[in-house]
């Protein structure tokens, strides 16, 4: 490890002492509102839901790591910097889901004396690496992760991920307006906000304009179009208003729609024997556009040594769902939520809390994107697949189709290192739709940011 950062530090070098022109620190604002840690992939081993740390309090807590030396070495000289943080993460869960062979519910994770299920206690191992370089007028941000559950018997193989690889150039600024484009790979939660959707992985081209309106708001808009498939050239889009400090108040609205629905047939990347070997006309896994309304309320106080309050509430719905046998011939397409975040992590001692309410059903957004809460799902099922398979409404069970509460803590014990807990419960939206279950999970992690 040690060996290939010194490779990279010395092939960076000439991009280092080349920028001999001073950057002030307004002038690094688009990179600095865009750039960080990001969240992690959606689940692919059936462990606890949508595999991702951050979905929870992902702004709380990438503010925090960003403040040990990304932000503070980016409003130097244009610079490469190097930054990253460490995690030990324990998850316990438990899970009771409807078995539709037998027509009862029962238990799914842990061993039951036959085969392995999902395991009640999982322990996780991950670290971040983050490599950012800017120049006046343009910028790049790389991030790699390593992670892997623990255990020699048990666990999983160390991975490596490629979070982001983005590339940014400010085409216009002045002193309240800014146009800039980026282009490469991100993750959609750490551009676009959401408390149940944006987990996919956002490969694409990123346009952001923000501007500010005298007494009226600051008014932002970004987005743009990314790849989901090259094989049958799908192309998905995603666009952001935001309307911040409305007539100088701490009240914003923030306006999001995203368009997975393609109508040429394609490619079943779901969880059946033949995934990815057929193509699938009108695939309900990508029968979706999601709009979301989201309603702020923004402002610092003073309470036990806390700095800011942030109240939420959110309204979705997808226009492309369709009613079929598998749904009792029901839209099952809207979903909310509603919670506050108290406190801000910027030094030793801060904390923050954050509690909301979720109500998800089975159709108001994509499995593969689902960022809430979820219910576990041990027997990692697809309520998609179900559609595909023609399953009526009793035995359809996937991702969502949940209604639940989360509440997550974070404490900083020293400047660097801080500590979270975050407890979760969900049972069913509707009880018809894939029958009964409840899903309770609590999280300890430990994270070192340098």
């Amino acid at each position: 490890m040690r060996k290939c950062l010194l490779a990279i530090c010395l092939l960076l070098t000439p991009l280092i002492f080349t920028a001999d022109e001073e950057i002030p620190e307004e002038g690094l604002i688009a990179a600095v509102d865009n750039l960080g840690p990001t969240a992690a992939g959606y689940l692919s081993e059936g462990d606890f839901g949508p595999d991702d740390e951050q979905f929870i309090d992902r702004h709380v807590l990438r503010d925090f790591v960003e403040s040990k030396g990304l932000i503070e070495c980016r409003q130097k000289s244009g610079l490469l910097t190097i930054a990253g943080d460490a995690r030990a993460r324990w998850v316990r869960a438990s899970e009771r889901a409807y078995d539709p062979e037998n027509n009862i519910v029962k238990d799914v994770r842990g061993f039951n004396g036959t085969a392995k299920g999902v395991a009640l206690n999982r322990f996780k191992s991950e670290i971040n690496l983050f490599f950012d370089y800017v120049a006046p007028n343009s910028w790049v941000s790389t991030k790699l992760k390593w992670s892997n559950y623990d255990g020699k018997d048990g666990g999983t193989a160390t991975k490596v991920d490629l979070d982001r690889a983005f590339l940014g150039y400010d085409v216009y600024r002045t002193d309240c307006s800014d146009f800039y484009v980026e282009v490469g790979r991100s993750k959609l939660d750490f551009m676009f906000e959401s408390r149940v959707e944006f987990t996919s992985v956002f490969d694409g081209l990123h346009l952001y304009y923000t501007t500010c309106i005298p007494r009226v708001c600051t008014f932002i808009v970004h987005g743009g179009p990314f790849l989901i498939d090259g094989y049958t050239d799908h192309f998905v889009w995603v666009m952001e208003a935001f309307f911040k400090e409305l007539a100088d108040t701490p009240w914003s609205v923030k306006y999001s729609i995203i368009d997975w629905h393609r109508v040429a047939p394609t490619i079943d990347y779901g969880n059946l024997k033949t995934s990815g070997e057929s193509l699938v006309g009108k695939n309900p896994r990508y029968r979706f556009v999601v709009s979301q309304m989201i309603l702020g309320y923004q402002r610092p106080i003073d309470i036990f040594h806390c700095k800011t309050f942030y109240a939420y509430a959110a309204v979705l719905a997808n226009t492309a769902a369709k009613k079929s046998f598998t749904t009792n011939y029901r839209y099952l397409n809207k979903a909310w939520y509603a919670g506050f975040t108290l406190g801000k992590l910027c030094k030793a001692c801060d904390w923050s809390l954050d509690i909301n309410y979720q109500a998800v059903q089975a159709q108001a957004v994509p499995e593969f994107d689902l960022s809430g809460i979820g219910h576990g799902n041990g027997q990692n099922t697809l309520f998609s697949d179900a559609i595909l398979q023609g399953f009526d409404h009793g035995s359809a069970q996937g991702f969502t189709n949940y209604k639940g509460w989360c509440a997550s803590f974070l404490f900083a014990m020293t400047d660097s290192l801080s500590l979270r807990t975050i407890a979760q419960e969900a049972r069913p939206y509707n009880r018809s739709i894939g029958g009964d279950f409840h899903y309770k999970s609590f999280e300890m992690s430990f994270i070192y940011a340098w």
